[in-house]
């Protein structure tokens, strides 16, 4: 009974945690090509693709040793997105991830407050370290911890952070059916970009999700329910509108699915459908295909190339290319 008190008051206090002004938010950037593809979903499987591990831990396994991951993204607004990852294995401890983020936020120019141009431009940019391992508890669970160093450089503005993820998977092969819950960003801010007395964290947020294949079809779904520290995630809801439109529109907007066709060992393809990226961003006239995501992937010989287009809206299009190769 004493443990579960205390899991409740830990599980409050960190749903408080995230209500606080954030700051840091690339750390919660989507960018691998698997991930995108199914709209942002995690997926709770033991497989040999460290893509999913980067940012749900407790999915590295032994299959994933010595694979190295380079991961580029093509974001809107011109910013362009880099990963290189490695995982390897430390005697009589276990598995370990490694990565090195980068996020290139594009040149902008100098203007007075009158907004006259002076020809001169800066920079902006954010750089990630993270460091994660896993621990089986049983033959189908996993636990897993990411340490991550993150540091922001805005023009003449620096900030510094460290964070942390906590995530549980649960994958039954026989059954070819998996689940997971992940806790991310649990830390704080190491320096400001400038002293003042606002106090900001880093983006605390919570997600869980499950997945099953199909026995007899070559279809992996995927459903995850994001954002728990945080009810009301639209735009369009009002504080004083209790309808049960507005209910649903809610619980929607915390759902993410997924789709992966599982061909064969040589070729996936996965389709996506982000329900809150489909209603805070499409236009009112043309709703387009924001929100969905679709991606392919191929292995050739050691070498495995997966590319994802997603959708946010009619102007803002990413693309994503992931590398994958056993060095060892």
């Amino acid at each position: 009974m004493r443990n579960l008190l205390l899991t409740i008051y830990i599980f409050i206090s960190l749903i408080h945690f995230g209500q606080s002004n954030t700051t840091f938010n690339a750390l919660n950037f989507n960018t691998t090509a698997r991930i995108s593809a199914l709209g942002g979903t995690n997926v709770g499987v033991f497989d040999h693709d460290p893509s999913t591990s980067l940012l749900l831990p407790s999915n590295l396994t032994k299959e994933q040793e010595g694979s190295l991951l380079m991961n580029y993204v093509n974001y809107f607004a011109d910013t362009d997105i880099a990963i290189l990852s490695y995982i390897f294995k430390i005697n009589e401890i276990g598995i370990f991830s490694t990565s090195l983020t980068y996020c290139n936020y594009g040149q902008f120019d100098y203007a007075d407050p009158s907004g006259d141009f002076s020809g001169q431009q800066f920079s902006a940019n954010d750089i990630l370290l993270q460091i994660g391992h896993a621990k089986r508890l049983t033959n189908n669970l996993q636990m897993g911890l990411n340490l991550k160093f993150v540091g922001s450089f805005y023009e003449q503005y620096n900030a510094l952070a460290f964070a942390s993820d906590l995530s549980i998977t649960y994958y039954d092969k026989s059954k070819d059916f998996g689940s997971f819950i992940l806790v991310k960003n649990l830390g704080g801010p190491l320096k400001k970009y400038y002293q003042s007395g606002i106090r900001y964290r880093l983006p605390f947020t919570g997600e869980l999700g499950i997945n099953k294949k199909l026995e007899h079809a070559p279809i992996r779904f995927n459903l995850s329910y994001k954002h728990l520290e945080r009810w009301d995630m639209l735009s369009s809801n009002t504080e004083n509108d209790n309808s049960l439109e507005n209910f649903g529109r809610s619980f929607f907007s915390h759902l993410t699915l997924g789709t992966e066709l599982l061909f064969s060992d040589n070729f996936h393809f996965r389709f996506g459908y982000n329900f809150l990226n489909r209603m805070n961003l499409q236009p009112t006239s043309r709703p387009g295909t924001s929100g969905i995501s679709w991606g392919t992937q191929f292995k050739i010989k050691k070498l495995i190339i997966a590319y994802t287009n997603a959708k946010f809206h009619m102007s803002g299009t990413s693309n994503h290319i992931s590398v994958i190769r056993k060095i060892k």
